[in-house]
């Protein structure tokens, strides 16, 4: 048996919300949690390979607490005694020279094997190849040794790909085409946050957790491969999209839309978004405050409205004068209030004295 993982993120601030009970961002804990689901699983089934492809940290200089966390969890793994290994991804690889990897700090445990740099190393059957995230991986890609159980690990994106997740990943970023790669047994890639099988072999496991909307519907987990290769979800914290359509709607009724969908929304990671075209003064009744209140009991809330206003005609560009009916009227009629009109009226004869 064989466990596959990759792109757990950990230490990630992404959609930022702290516990006060223990003073941790609680999405930080959601990563480190669906980290510790595949430590589980590893620490009990006891599989022949751990292997992690890549973005084990979600950046260069972790907080001491996540490194911490990791040290403890892979100590785990090294007391059951299953080889695993682990290639750094493109969030974790310096740019800049004199920083050094943190995933240096797992290099002396039993059993762990951090390749920093392109390897090639045997373990009973299998013979397993890794190439740290680099801009021009197919350089450093070996042909396979015939005898063994070959796997190469890459944390790349390979031509043919599902995205899933936006384009944070890497500005430089290049396509392997699948046919330079040679006859591996398995390929183990990370990168790609969607779980997916290419041409059998070539092995997204997907991210553990969900790293943004775009990745609202996906599955998340890891890959088992042992005869067949499975794939085990772990728990993700749920996100909801709620779109909201504002044309031919009045600010009131927008605000209305929006505090009858934000229901059951209790520790979700909730965005609304208002779009369409509106006029003006239909925008200013907008009660943006409201909305966010009624949210207030989701994990993480944001609000983007991408609305486009109609231009209220000025009229006080206009040379002619008109009567205050006449000019209420007006204005009533091109921001779509004309329901006002009568009370309107009624207002300016009551000041006029009529």
């Amino acid at each position: 048996m064989i466990v596959h993982t990759a792109d757990s993120h950990l230490g990630i601030t992404r959609y930022f919300k702290i516990d006060p009970e223990t003073g941790l961002n609680i999405r930080l804990l959601d990563f480190c949690y669906a980290f510790r689901e595949v430590i589980d699983f590893v620490v009990e089934n006891k599989p022949e390979l751990f292997l992690i492809s890549g973005d084990l940290f979600d950046k260069v200089n972790p907080t001491n607490f996540i490194r911490k966390f990791i040290q403890k969890e892979l100590f785990r793994v090294s007391e059951v005694n299953v080889n695993t290994f682990i290639i750094p991804g493109n969030h974790e690889t310096p740019r800049t020279r004199g920083v050094t990897n943190p995933l240096a700090l797992y290099m002396s445990i039993p059993h762990i094997f951090v390749g920093l740099k392109p390897f090639e190393k045997k373990i009973g059957n299998y013979k397993i190849y890794g190439v740290p995230y680099t801009e021009n991986p197919e350089d450093h890609i070996k042909r396979p040794e015939r005898g063994y159980k070959n796997i190469l690990m890459l944390h790349t994106t390979i031509e043919g790909s599902k995205l899933s997740s936006e384009r944070y990943m890497s500005f430089d970023e290049s396509t392997i085409l699948p046919s330079k790669i040679p006859e591996y047994d398995y390929v183990a890639l990370g990168h790609i946050h969607k779980f997916q099988i290419l041409k059998e072999r070539f092995v997204y496991p997907g991210s553990l957790e969900k790293y943004d909307f775009s990745e609202i519907e996906d599955d998340k987990g890891f890959v088992v491969i042992d005869k067949n290769i499975e794939f085990v979800k772990t728990k993700t914290r749920e996100m909801i999209d709620l779109n909201i359509s504002c044309e031919n709607k009045t600010g009131f009724e927008i605000t209305e839309e929006a505090l009858e969908k934000l229901e059951k929304i209790n520790d979700k990671i909730v965005r609304v978004l208002l779009e369409g075209k509106l006029p003006a003064g239909d925008k200013k009744n907008i009660n943006y405050q409201k909305i966010r209140e009624k949210a207030n009991s989701a994990l993480y809330f944001i609000l983007k409205d991408i609305t486009l206003s109609e231009k209220i005609f000025d009229f006080r560009e206009e040379k002619l004068l008109f009567s205050p009916k006449k000019e209420l009227k007006n204005y009533l009629e091109t921001s779509n209030q004309s329901f006002a009109y009568e009370t309107g009226t009624g207002i300016i004869d009551e000041v006029l004295g009529f």
